[in-house]
């Protein structure tokens, strides 16, 4: 792994907006993952989840010029624009006709079983994942499936510490019954 050319987070927020293209390779370097991660978790399609990891770069560059760095990483700020985009993506799927939805769920449901070790175990997390709220979806996906802090979580979600906190252990509970977990009361 290559050491970072940015340090500081203010550092790297203003090389951004000065549109370094050493911070934007850093920034694509340290981020792609995540955002790709983000995207498919939620959408449960690696086509779909390319697509909004594009989106989120490209809208990044586009919108840098309005970003103001306020002590939160830019991650955060990435990260808001890829939940965003996945929001977009899932509400035009949900436009399309039911056969076409059923088609295409079914077309990335056998690539993604091909291409991922344990892929059974994950069709049943995901599909529990999407049976959640909203809210409590997108709070296990970027702390424990991104590994994001509570802090982060926060920022990128735009709500209090205490609010992640209480939005995660409910999502918990409420996975656990959608999974048949025992102790899920």
């Amino acid at each position: 792994m290559t050491e970072r050319a940015f340090q500081r987070e203010d550092e790297f927020a203003r090389a951004l907006v000065a549109r370094d293209p050493a911070a934007w390779r850093q920034l694509f370097d340290e981020q792609y993952q995540r955002v790709y991660g983000y995207a498919y978790a939620r959408t449960g399609a690696p086509a779909d989840a390319e697509d909004v990891a594009s989106n989120v770069f490209a809208e990044a560059v586009r919108g840098i010029g309005r970003f103001q760095f306020r002590g939160a990483p830019v991650a955060a700020w990435l990260l808001r624009i890829a939940h965003n985009e996945t929001v977009d993506l899932l509400r035009r799927r949900s436009k399309q006709s039911t056969t076409s939805i059923e088609h295409a769920e079914g077309a990335d449901a056998l690539q993604a079983r091909d291409e991922t070790a344990g892929a059974a175990e994950w069709s049943e997390v995901s599909e529990a994942l999407g049976k959640l709220k909203e809210a409590h979806r997108d709070v296990i996906t970027l702390r424990l499936i991104e590994g994001r802090s509570v802090a982060e979580t926060a920022a990128i979600l735009r709500k209090s510490e205490g609010a992640v906190k209480v939005t995660q252990m409910r999502a918990l509970q409420s996975l656990r019954r959608k999974l048949g977990v025992e102790g899920s009361s």
